[in-house]
């Protein structure tokens, strides 16, 4: 997922570049180069459409491979970005709204309809909430604050595409997936400190592992379906488990530093 600064959720750097234009000096070759990454990068909505048809025609299992699979195109699309310098190389598009119409739907969309289609919600709320969430993450995908200067995201960044699928394996009651996704939804509007998986200062080290074994996890518990993986459901607990905590104490860690730093108000003389 790249982000106003150029970041992506899973690539170390901006996957396409800021998209700003300017004068195209690359070769006719350079620019080949250039419009297939674009090309592969677009892909990314092609499996989105193929997760959501999948949702639609009852079929998880596809459902979340197509996911992860998009997340495998988001993660080493800007790699080969950078390498070839596409800005440069291919000025008339904007890897930035590129990408983010590709998260938006992979991200928010898909995710969003697999929780309706799939029950994962009590029925009464389970559209109004659908709705919710798309509507929230709109509001999110456009904040211009969403990274601090420590690479760390504000508000919950929209990862829908892992938390449906986490419902889904671990089989978690409908009311306790309503209570998350409302407290998620409520998360997007605030700036509770996320990690970044791996430009975040503070646990890096461990952040990026952890979010390979997530997905690891995913794919080994939905490989597994319908039969149950304790392994795969271990994983995906861990992984929720450390974000969360991470989460807590990166804003507990920041709401030291601004008591610290904050003068007391003047008493008024008696």
């Amino acid at each position: 997922m790249q982000h106003h600064d150029g970041t992506t959720l899973f690539g170390m750097a901006s996957a396409e570049g800021d998209g700003r234009p300017g004068p195209c000096t690359a070769t006719r070759s350079e620019v080949r180069q250039g419009w297939l990454v674009h090309l592969f990068t677009a892909t990314g909505i092609v499996v989105g459409m193929l997760a959501l048809q999948a949702v639609f025609n009852q079929k998880p299992k596809e459902a979340i491979f197509y996911l992860l699979l998009t997340q495998i195109i988001d993660g080493i699309d800007g790699p080969m970005a950078r390498g070839v310098d596409i800005v440069a190389r291919v000025p008339r598009i904007d890897g930035y709204v590129l990408d983010l119409v590709i998260d938006y739907v992979t991200c928010v969309v898909v995710p969003a309809a697999f929780l309706h289609q799939f029950d994962l919600l009590p029925s009464p709320i389970s559209l109004p909430l659908a709705g919710l969430v798309v509507l929230l993450s709109a509001i999110w995908f456009s904040r211009t604050d969403m990274m601090t200067e420590d690479n760390w995201f504000r508000g919950f960044p929209a990862t829908w595409n892992l938390v449906a699928p986490t419902f889904f394996l671990l089989e978690t009651p409908k009311w306790l997936n309503a209570g998350f996704t409302l407290l998620l939804c409520v998360l997007m509007v605030t700036n509770v400190k996320f990690p970044h998986p791996v430009r975040s200062e503070g646990g890096r080290i461990f952040t990026l592992p952890i979010t390979v074994a997530w997905l690891l996890a995913m794919a080994w518990a939905t490989q597994r379906l319908p039969n149950h993986s304790v392994i795969g459901r271990t994983g995906l607990i861990a992984a929720v488990a450390y974000f969360f905590g991470l989460c807590l104490w990166k804003t507990r860690q920041e709401d030291i530093v601004v008591s610290r730093t904050t003068p007391p108000e003047p008493s008024l003389a008696s």
